[in-house]
């Protein structure tokens, strides 16, 4: 759904009108999600900021810069940009070294806090002994199969297929398997290009950075799936939200100081002090 509170300017005067009151940093972040998560990560004297996008985000960064207002950093989803050949347009924005936080998240041990958590052990290690392949690399598959789809039709401009590619749709809850002949029905179906053209371009991405084609919505929403039977036995009241939020709980310190991630906020205040954005003694508590 899209935002109608905030525009660019509206967050730019916003930050304007707290660094009246507010001598440290201000950090930005696109939505309620990445809210959450900062709001543990993030030093005494910054203050956080939901931008309610992402072009809000960069656009409100941009019109900060051109007014002089320093210590002001903005966090964005990495996105396609890369395959689109987009670079951000300020020294003061800093992007995830995935496509998203879900996918930072993800990729992180927390994924296996998750599993001990909400899966069944038994039914894990059968599921690998029978695949030959780890849950995460699963995981990752998985949500390939929505990402490269979702990758050329951002590419193509094919915005019409996007409301298709529902995870639950594609995806046998029993199997925990991508029914990926319905899936690319589904998207020729709604688009203006024939079913070999898709095909060749979703196969063209085979060689990409897996990390940053697939979606972290997708994953988080997948791995809720396989947790319902494939790899533990969660009711219908546990969903997607709630595995974001331990996944978000369960990141380490030592995980995240060696994402590119961190080290881009790191080098940011390294240049900007005494502004400081992470934090300097462990996480806040749990969430409110």
């Amino acid at each position: 759904m899209p935002f109608q509170h905030k525009t660019p300017g509206i967050l730019a005067a916003e930050i304007e009108m707290h660094r009246r009151v507010h001598a440290g940093a201000f950090l930005i972040v696109e939505g309620k999600d990445d809210l959450r998560f900062w709001r543990r990560w993030r030093h005494s004297d910054c203050e956080l900021i939901e931008g309610e996008g992402k072009d809000k985000v960069v656009n409100g960064v941009r019109r900060l810069d051109s007014r002089g207002v320093r210590g002001v950093l903005g966090v964005v989803d990495s996105d396609y940009d890369t395959f689109k050949g987009e670079d951000l347009p300020s020294t003061n924005l800093v992007a995830t070294d995935a496509h998203d936080l879900e996918c930072v998240l993800c990729r992180s041990q927390a994924l296996e806090a998750v599993l001990a958590e909400h899966g069944d052990p038994s039914k894990i290690q059968r599921f690998e002994d029978d695949t030959g392949v780890a849950v995460r690399q699963s995981l990752l598959d998985r949500a390939l199969a929505f990402g490269r789809v979702r990758l050329a039709a951002t590419l193509w401009d094919e915005t019409q297929v996007m409301p298709e590619l529902r995870v639950p749709r594609f995806l046998d809850e029993m199997t925990w398997i991508v029914d990926g002949t319905a899936l690319m029905d589904a998207v020729v179906a709604r688009s203006g290009r024939d079913r070999e053209t898709w095909e060749n371009r979703v196969i063209s991405f085979a060689g990409a950075d897996p990390w940053f084609v697939a979606r972290g919505h997708d994953m988080v929403e997948i791995l809720r799936i396989g947790l319902r039977k494939v790899l533990g036995d969660i009711g219908t009241t546990v969903g997607r939200d709630d595995i974001a939020r331990d996944l978000r709980l369960a990141v380490s310190r030592e995980y995240l100081e060696a994402t590119g991630l961190w080290a881009g906020v790191r080098t940011w205040q390294d240049i900007n002090h005494p502004y400081a954005i992470l934090p300097t003694s462990p996480p806040h508590g749990p969430y409110p």
